[in-house]
């Protein structure tokens, strides 16, 4: 049995918690306001972030993983992984067949001379048609210089002279390859260098588009011959956590 004089020293022992004293502010119109404000402006927290419906057959876009990776929620039962730097490749792909170079090419404001050595140079100069095709305009000016005066829409200012000089290169290598080659080969190195890349931001009205024309247009292989989208099964999700047998 504890005596008082115990008890009385254990309770002035323990530590006693007070509230800080509340300041009290005069509320102005003006305070009003701002409190307000910053109320209205800032999101519930707990409130998730919605999902975004692709069309009416039930394609869900999630998000993106690695700053490369569209996921999209196909079915109840299938999640899609879509590489959008393949996707965009193959669409700008199709798209430079498609025109030939007619609607493609757009007006250089600054044309841009490369220097070639003489075997691409001779190369480049002897097929100029080809390149015209694939929506360059290149002239020649002689002593191992073109000028190139427009290219496709779809590139980059600072890819054309680099693509200019790869296309140059293969164009010397292969010589003896049939047109259509060379310009499926054109059509792809532009379209690899005219797509998003792996890593770049977008946003995600950029990647729905992007999976609904994989979905709508069927597309599955980068003109390189890469899967676009692989689909992971609910079951096999399940099963890797343990979920089901």
């Amino acid at each position: 049995m504890q005596s008082a004089d115990t008890e009385s020293e254990t309770e002035e022992t323990k530590p006693v918690i007070e509230e800080a004293p509340v300041r009290e502010e005069p509320v102005t119109e003006e305070s009003a306001q701002e409190t307000n404000t910053v109320i209205a402006d800032t999101p519930a927290a707990e409130e998730p972030k919605p999902l975004v419906e692709i069309d009416e057959n039930y394609y869900r876009y999630i998000g993106e993983a690695f700053g490369t990776y569209i996921i999209v929620e196909k079915n109840p039962r299938e999640l899609m992984l879509i590489d959008k730097h393949a996707a965009h490749e193959r669409m700008v792909y199709e798209s430079l067949k498609k025109e030939k170079g007619s609607g493609s090419s757009q007006l250089l404001l600054t044309p841009i001379t490369v220097t070639l050595n003489k075997q691409d140079y001779n190369a480049v100069t002897a097929d100029l048609d080809a390149f015209s095709e694939a929506g360059f305009d290149i002239e020649d000016f002689g002593s191992g210089t073109i000028i190139v005066r427009s290219a496709p829409q779809y590139l980059p200012l600072g890819d054309i002279e680099p693509s200019v000089i790869e296309m140059a290169g293969y164009f010397s290598e292969h010589k003896k390859d049939i047109r259509s080659e060379k310009m499926e080969w054109i059509y792809a190195n532009v379209a690899c260098r005219a797509a998003v890349k792996g890593g770049d931001r977008s946003t995600d009205r950029e990647l729905i588009e992007l999976a609904r024309r994989v979905e709508n247009e069927d597309i599955r292989h980068c003109p390189h011959g890469r899967p676009v989208c692989i689909v992971l099964k609910k079951h096999e999700l399940e099963r890797s956590f343990g979920r089901v047998e």
